[in-house]
């Protein structure tokens, strides 16, 4: 179930009205393949959290995604949970620490596609400060690995590898940790390459 109209207006009056961006996403055939096998008919969101203590972002990996990249918690908005409730539950699940959310920082609204097939998809973007613990997955089915990184190591080391993938979700990614880098205000200057300006 995708977060009703009234779970969006109550983030807003939370946290701010976030910024809207649209997004026209091109996805390999796989990747495609791989949201509507694991989101159904029923699943066309996600909520991403940008966990900060000082300058560093909580950051884990998937067993899913290419070597050396790594990504902030993300996840679902389970029926009756509000954004804030889906946001740090997600971090604590994945990254292992506890946060307290603090913006609604973007609405980001995309059509992934490949060939012929369309899928419309929303992010949620959080801005979080981290309250307590040590990065570590407690969920160990679907993380292998959490951790703090530097807004510029982020910036300088992990985008370029996932600009380097050619794969669609982290290009996606990419453009959503550029504008999310700026509004918080993060050291390290993500530059977007071209095609994903």
């Amino acid at each position: 179930m995708d977060p009703s109209p009234e779970v969006i207006l109550q983030a807003e009056a939370a946290w701010g009205i976030p910024v809207e961006v649209s997004v026209d996403q091109p996805l390999l055939a796989w990747e495609l393949d791989l949201i509507e096998r694991v989101c159904g008919d029923r699943r066309h969101h996600d909520v991403t959290i940008f966990v900060r203590k000082g300058d560093s972002l909580a950051v884990v990996r998937k067993p899913s995604d290419p070597p050396d990249v790594w990504w902030v918690p993300a996840g679902g908005v389970d029926p009756g949970e509000s954004l804030g409730g889906a946001a740090v539950r997600e971090v604590w699940e994945e990254a292992g620490v506890r946060s307290r959310v603090e913006r609604y920082l973007i609405r980001m609204t995309a059509v992934f596609h490949c060939g012929d097939r369309r899928r419309c998809w929303t992010s949620h973007v959080i801005g979080a400060a981290w309250e307590s613990a040590d990065p570590h997955p407690v969920d160990t089915h679907e993380v292998e690995a959490a951790r703090w990184v530097s807004g510029v190591e982020f910036a300088e080391q992990i985008v370029p590898r996932m600009i380097a993938s050619g794969w669609g979700r982290l290009e996606y990614r990419v453009r959503m940790a550029a504008l999310a880098s700026g509004l918080l205000g993060l050291p390290g200057s993500i530059g977007l390459p071209p095609h994903l300006q």
